[in-house]
């Protein structure tokens, strides 16, 4: 097994982080302690993405403030599912159920955001960013174990999801997978399969279009004549991390709401903040604590809101392009005066 990563900088997604992300990973090179392993997750695997495109961080921080990545910002389609009476319902009939997982859910055709499976389409930019040694990367997604024609059925037990490590074949033999795959009691009962893959021949961009995929979010993505969601399944893979670094720097979540909580206990089995306080219990160190960015970003950060007339959800999107470069560099600032404010007492 080789040697171990000495810094790993975990990117775990949730709403539109990425920028922050990027903040994040520009504070921590300015503090000498710049990753030599990024581990993405969700949002966090395009921030991942943004990093290997680009040489540096004033490069990056200019591509999320691209007529490009605007585009696809201000022209995010939502589907019908965003009627009150469906998605509105749905959440309801999930928080009043505390079962886990009783049956199968349908991921194929309840989703709130139109995304193509083809990513390139919205970031040409990105289109021919390959995993590589220069950034070491893993994303993280998982594979369905069940096909459409499934869902709604009970679950009895059966397992439906299997994690999926994306990277490249070096960093492949990082990984060991004695250490990697330990069942927390929290899963046990879940519908996570305890033994994940690797995959070494997706791009950067496919394998962000699986990460980003989320329950009741994004529809599956359809790659290589299977189906795959998102990487809520592990939003802080600690133990990965872990396996393979010395050093683990993350953020710390704010808890889930009860609609999160409920989606993720309907759909992958488990309690979404015993996780986090497990977590946190056994990782203490070296966090940045973003568990306040949604009120501390509030009003230049991508939000959700109720439409009452229209009786559904719509975005909240930025004014005009001008409004959303101001946001941008607000995210930006904010995920790089954060992590040096929380690692100013960090020794190298």
């Amino acid at each position: 097994m080789n040697q171990k990563f000495n810094n790993a900088v975990i990117f775990s997604g949730g709403g539109t982080r990425l920028v922050v992300y990027l903040g994040m990973f520009a504070a921590l090179e300015k503090l000498g302690i710049k990753p030599d392993v990024i581990i993405a997750s969700c949002g966090g695997a395009f921030a991942a993405t943004v990093i290997n495109a680009f040489p540096d961080n004033f490069s990056r921080k200019q591509y999320v403030q691209s007529e490009e990545y605007y585009q696809f910002v201000s022209n995010t389609k939502l589907t019908n599912f965003r009627k009150l009476h469906k998605i509105g319902l749905l959440t309801l009939s999930k928080i009043r159920n505390n079962t886990n997982a009783p049956f199968i859910e349908d991921v194929f055709s309840r989703y709130l955001v139109e995304m193509n499976q083809d990513l390139s389409v919205y970031f040409p930019s990105l289109k021919n960013v390959r995993f590589s040694q220069e950034i070491p990367t893993v994303i993280v997604g998982s594979e369905i174990l069940f096909n459409p024609s499934e869902t709604s059925k009970k679950r009895n037990e059966r397992k439906l999801y299997r994690k999926v490590f994306f990277t490249d074949s070096e960093t492949e033999n990082r990984i060991n997978p004695e250490l990697i795959f330990e069942i927390s009691d929290i899963y046990k009962k879940s519908t996570i399969d305890n033994n994940p893959k690797i995959e070494t021949k997706f791009s950067m961009l496919e394998s962000t279009r699986v990460s980003i995929s989320d329950m009741f979010y994004v529809a599956p993505a359809f790659f290589d004549n299977r189906y795959f969601a998102g990487g809520a399944i592990d939003l802080i893979p600690i133990e990965l991390a872990k396996s393979f670094s010395n050093n683990i720097f993350y953020e710390k979540k704010q808890i889930y709401s009860k609609t999160e909580l409920a989606f993720v206990r309907s759909v992958l089995g488990y309690d979404g903040n015993q996780r986090l306080q497990e977590i946190e219990n056994a990782f203490p160190d070296f966090q940045i604590d973003m568990s306040s960015i949604k009120s501390d970003l509030k009003g230049h950060y991508l939000e959700k809101n109720i439409d009452w007339k229209r009786f559904q959800i719509d975005f909240l999107y930025p004014k005009n392009y001008q409004s959303f470069k101001e946001d941008i560099e607000k995210q930006w600032q904010y995920g790089f005066n954060l992590t040096i404010k929380s690692l100013k007492t960090y020794n190298q």
